[in-house]
């Protein structure tokens, strides 16, 4: 029976530990909820991994679970934390983007957001870039091949174009930091990456 991976039908969270899941070839049921859904069942937190009849959790730690698998996490210790600090960088750009999901204001939410994208999400990102940029094997976040912490910054990007966020831009990336624009193409245009989507579509 293969494994269960359960989250939104967003990007967001679940998207970076769905696209590793595919690269490392595992067979698993992408199982996507509503948030009305997500209100009426077992579950109290999302994502939720189902494997041999036990429930894990924790986007981060799957995500890491899921590149081990398919050796998109470096062994080597110096180049697992450059990957985990992207991953976490990029972790807390999605803590101030859904930062003001709870706004019920809009003007409110509108000026907080035009706050986030000028401020913090702006520094956050930038440092993203300037890490990439450091990187001179190759287009990808740490040495000459894809790991997490590309597959997580795609997803940042992926959430944002999704068009969701009210009051953030489908370009904000790009816009704030076009040098990301050519790691995302890299993660896109990845064999399995681009197989996982085409499986999608």
């Amino acid at each position: 029976m293969p494994a269960v991976f359960n989250y939104f039908g967003i990007p967001a969270r679940g998207e970076a530990t769905r696209v590793a899941l595919a690269v490392a070839g595992v067979d698993y049921e992408d199982k996507r909820m509503s948030f009305e859904e997500f209100g009426a069942c077992e579950f109290k937190t999302l994502p939720v991994y189902q494997m041999d009849g036990t429930d894990y959790t924790q986007s981060t730690a799957l995500l890491r679970y899921a590149g081990k698998l398919g050796g998109q996490y470096p062994e080597c210790p110096l180049a697992s934390l450059k990957v985990d600090e992207i991953v976490m960088i990029a972790e807390d750009v999605f803590i101030n983007l859904f930062s003001t999901m709870g706004e019920k204001d809009e003007a409110k939410k509108l000026e907080k957001c035009q706050t986030l994208m000028a401020g913090k999400i702006k520094d956050l990102l930038e440092d993203i870039a300037r890490k990439v940029e450091a990187n001179k094997c190759s287009t990808f976040c740490v040495g000459a091949s894809l790991t997490i912490a590309d597959i997580q910054v795609h997803a940042v990007i992926a959430t944002v174009q999704a068009g969701f966020l009210t009051g953030i831009p489908t370009t904000m990336v790009e816009d704030i930091c076009p040098s990301l624009k050519a790691l995302d193409h890299a993660v896109m245009e990845h064999p399995k990456v681009k197989a996982y989507y085409a499986s999608k579509a």
